[in-house]
């Protein structure tokens, strides 16, 4: 299980050297990327899967570093740039897998940066760390078909979350009681395509701003459209963390109370590492899990007591402090969407937007010649592919990208 971090995001590893491991296929054969479920597993992991990727003759991926939100996605990014340049796979589909405490990160990077991926699976697990990180866009998989492979009792426990991600729009399919070898095909069925006809995203952060063939280069929220409403997916609410700076730890480390298994570097807070927080106000914490539900019911901000226990020099000690409990902030309060689409008959690229004030916007030979209008504004005609950049503040007047 990765650690769960109390101020942070979901499903992060502890930092390590950045890498990855590579199982190489069939020339051109898909790329399958794993998420390991944790670091100590990665190896047992990367070679069940080395033989599941074998009998399709597909190239295996997985990342042996921790990838931390948003920073790690754009790590992997990175990786499998260089990755499909070194091995000429620049055509091949690129599937993503995870299971268990990794299925979470399948839900997120599908929704986050859905430029990478053909198809992903999430093998059991859950999205609702995903969901409780409140930065998935269900409009971000209208390309990208997610299967969740549970149980029949997985299933029926997860009919709530499920109902959730379809109403908002999450493209998601169940795979119940499936083999292996059910969800490879649900991958094999999905054909990797390097420009969608059609392309919705929405984002928050000027850094994930990739919507295929186009990428916002400027926002701005004065540029309103009630047309593109929000896709995000809420949680029930932004959850609460103790005022204690960052930690981390285990969901599956045995109580009494929670371990404190991470620090964030330069810390400098009350805790240690190895200490465990065995109560809240009086109220003893079984485990990580019990922490996690615990903290789950705060919905306001206000003073509680922490028991610490210590270690040292193998004498126990118990250290009572006073804090608060936090409720984290919503990070991403406004977004920008940005919808395009391309009609062949009428050889027109149509976009409409939300908060986006220029755009890059890169246009193949076989669209062209085109017409290319943006929220109501023809824009540009180019006579050949290539890509150009567009400003709403100057309609008409596009150049080419570069600096």
């Amino acid at each position: 299980m990765s650690l769960l971090f109390a101020l942070a995001l979901i499903f992060t590893l502890p930092a390590q050297q950045s890498s990855y491991r590579f199982a190489p296929g069939a020339g051109g054969a898909p790329i399958l990327v794993l998420l390991p479920a944790a670091a100590e597993t990665l190896e047992a992991e990367f070679q069940t899967w080395t033989q599941i990727a074998a009998t399709r003759k597909w190239n295996l991926f997985a990342p042996t570093a921790g990838l931390s939100g948003d920073a790690g996605l754009k790590q992997l990014e990175s990786w499998l740039s260089e990755l499909r340049t070194t091995h000429k796979l620049e055509q091949a589909p690129c599937y993503l897998v995870g299971a268990g405490a990794a299925a979470a990160g399948v839900f997120y990077a599908a929704a986050r940066i859905p430029h990478l991926w053909t198809a992903a699976v999430a093998i059991s697990g859950s999205p609702k760390p995903a969901i409780d990180s409140d930065r998935i866009f269900a409009a971000n998989t209208g390309n990208v078909p997610v299967a969740w492979a549970v149980t029949p009792e997985e299933r029926q426990s997860s009919d709530a979350l499920r109902a959730k991600m379809l109403a908002a729009g999450y493209n998601l399919t169940v795979l119940e009681s499936a083999t292996i070898e059910q969800v490879l095909d649900f991958l094999a069925r999905h054909r990797f395509v390097a420009y969608p006809e059609a392309i919705d995203c929405e984002t928050g952060n000027p850094q994930l701003a990739r919507c295929y063939w186009i990428t916002v280069t400027a926002f701005d929220p004065a540029l309103r459209n009630d047309a593109l409403r929000s896709s995000r997916i809420p949680p029930d609410h932004l959850g609460a963390s103790l005022d204690l700076g960052g930690f981390g730890f285990k969901l599956t480390t045995p109580g009494p109370g929670v371990l404190v298994e991470y620090l964030p570097e330069n810390y400098r807070g009350p805790l240690k590492l190895n200490d465990r927080i065995v109560a809240l106000s009086d109220k003893q914490i079984l485990d990580a899990k019990h922490y996690v539900e615990l903290m789950s019911q705060v919905t306001e901000e206000r003073p509680v007591s922490v028991t610490i226990e210590r270690t040292e020099k193998k004498e126990k000690e118990r250290i009572r402090l006073t804090t608060s409990y936090k409720l984290r902030k919503r990070e991403e309060v406004i977004t920008a969407r940005i919808q395009a689409s391309y009609a062949s008959e009428a050889k027109e690229i149509t976009i409409i937007s939300r908060a986006v004030a220029e755009i890059q916007i890169q246009v193949p030979d076989a669209w062209t010649p085109a017409i290319i209008t943006w929220n109501g504004n023809q824009m540009a005609s180019p006579q050949q592919g290539g890509c150009l950049a567009l400003s709403l503040k100057s309609p008409g007047s596009s150049r080419p990208c570069g600096p």
